[in-house]
């Protein structure tokens, strides 16, 4: 278990859990991502949502098209522009769209974490608007904090991930690793908003959970796994799903379904290592 700075996101590590995402280029002109292959060459181990990217993701596809029919509808089409080159303008658009979202995603989450550690806010309004809410959950239901931005690395099964915070939760008095996740929440008839779940979500906290564990993390007993859902459109107070207890195993087998079924596709096993534990 390491404790890095926040980088981009890396869909590799190294057996230590150092972020292995860029490789020089072999002209030395600048850096690449890494591949499978340079991935061989050092046992390099995927990253819980690498492996979890073999899985078909339907809510989040569904917001992708959702995204390409608004663009499609909202984009105005030159005159005499031909259709295919209207298409690509709607697929740039389209991906300008998710590309704003994942940016406002980590800008929270970047805020998240120096709150964590120092107690300080942002002072960028537009994200201080977004984070007050997470602020006000963290301040009143987190008991103690035991991690924050840690890099979990499972040396047996051969898969390593960043876990947003460990904590003791006051409602529960209990330790849990806990996911912060920065979503477009749509209101229901009501007008009141409401987060969705994905079934991805608790597979990716428990293979942390598990990680945990088998790195040697036992000053603190983990019990409970927890989705903290941030709402991007207004900042309404955050969701909470703390996941049962009674589907942990269930949740373990079927990440590592997923996890053979990634290494079959990808002919590619990482070979065990040492237990890694250090801070």
């Amino acid at each position: 278990m390491i404790l890095i700075q926040r980088e981009s996101p890396s869909h590799w590590y190294l057996p230590d859990g150092t972020p292995y995402h860029e490789v020089v280029r072999a002209d030395g002109n600048g850096l690449r991502s890494v591949t499978l292959r340079d991935a061989r060459k050092v046992n390099a181990l995927p990253s819980v949502t690498n492996v979890l990217g073999v899985l078909a993701k339907p809510g989040l596809e569904g917001w992708k098209q959702e995204q390409a029919i608004l663009a499609a509808l909202t984009l105005p089409k030159r005159e005499d522009e031909p259709l295919d080159a209207f298409a690509r303008r709607v697929v740039e658009d389209m991906g300008e769209q998710v590309r704003s979202a994942a940016d406002l995603g980590s800008s929270v989450h970047a805020a998240i974490e120096v709150y964590l550690q120092t107690g300080e806010s942002p002072e960028n309004p537009d994200i201080l608007r977004l984070f007050a809410p997470v602020k006000l959950w963290i301040d009143e239901h987190v008991e103690r904090i035991g991690l924050v931005e840690t890099v979990a690395v499972h040396s047996q099964f051969g898969f390593a991930g960043r876990i947003d915070l460990v904590a003791k939760l006051k409602s529960t008095g209990t330790w849990a690793v806990i996911d912060f996740k920065t979503q477009k929440m749509k209101p229901d008839k009501k007008g009141v908003y409401q987060a969705s779940y994905y079934e991805t979500w608790p597979l990716q906290l428990m293979a942390y959970f598990k990680a945990l564990n088998s790195a040697g993390e036992c000053s603190r007993r983990l019990e409970d796994i927890a989705s903290v859902v941030i709402n991007s459109v207004e900042p309404t107070p955050v969701q909470v799903k703390v996941w049962p207890r009674e589907d942990h195993e269930s949740l373990w087998q079927a990440f590592n379904n997923a996890r053979e079924l990634w290494c079959f596709i990808k002919g590619y096993r990482p070979q065990p290592a040492e237990p890694v534990l250090s801070a």
